[in-house]
């Protein structure tokens, strides 16, 4: 983990100035999204990211569920606090694991549909707009591409010839 970042740290080029910012959207992708399990319920516990064998996060209480969880349990473990006796049958804390991890992914969904449809009122008056892009994948039938200058990303869909136009892109 530790040499990919370095690696991308390097890969620089003053004439590219995005090369940088496509390598790293490209080497993240394919990487597994973080979640929170129940250690006593899963037999993985690597952090990749970090190259770490066992991994926990938390920050300010306050701040989120799943942090208030973890500070929960440190006190229950040093006996700091047994208001919450539940936390200790590792079935129900893998529920709400689970819970936490189908929350995170919810927002996930309603924070890009926000963008989407900020996006569309942004460019609804804007007429044509002419931009550089980049080709990030290429597929049987599309291009993904990323235009920096406005943070977008979206598939241009190719036609098939002799078929009647279905849609247009979307990006």
């Amino acid at each position: 983990a530790k040499a990919l970042a370095d690696s991308l740290d390097q890969a620089d080029n003053p004439n590219f100035p995005y090369l940088n910012t496509l390598l790293r959207i490209l080497a993240t992708r394919c990487m597994m999204q973080a979640v929170y399990f129940c250690s006593g319920m899963d037999t993985d516990f690597h952090h990749y990211g970090l190259a770490s064998p066992i991994y926990t996060h938390f920050t300010s209480p306050i701040r989120r569920y799943a942090d208030v969880i973890v500070h929960r349990l440190l006190a229950a473990a040093i006996g700091a606090d047994c208001t919450y006796p539940d936390l200790t049958d590792k079935h129900k804390l893998s529920d709400i694991c689970k819970n936490i991890n189908f929350r995170h992914k919810m927002a996930q969904y309603a924070q890009r549909s926000s963008v989407a449809f900020h996006t569309q009122l942004f460019f609804k008056n804007k007429g044509l707009v002419d931009e550089e892009g980049y080709i990030l994948f290429v597929k049987k039938n599309a291009i993904v591409v990323l235009i920096p200058k406005f943070g977008l990303e979206g598939t241009v869909f190719f036609e098939e010839k002799n078929k009647r136009k279905i849609g247009r892109s979307h990006v």
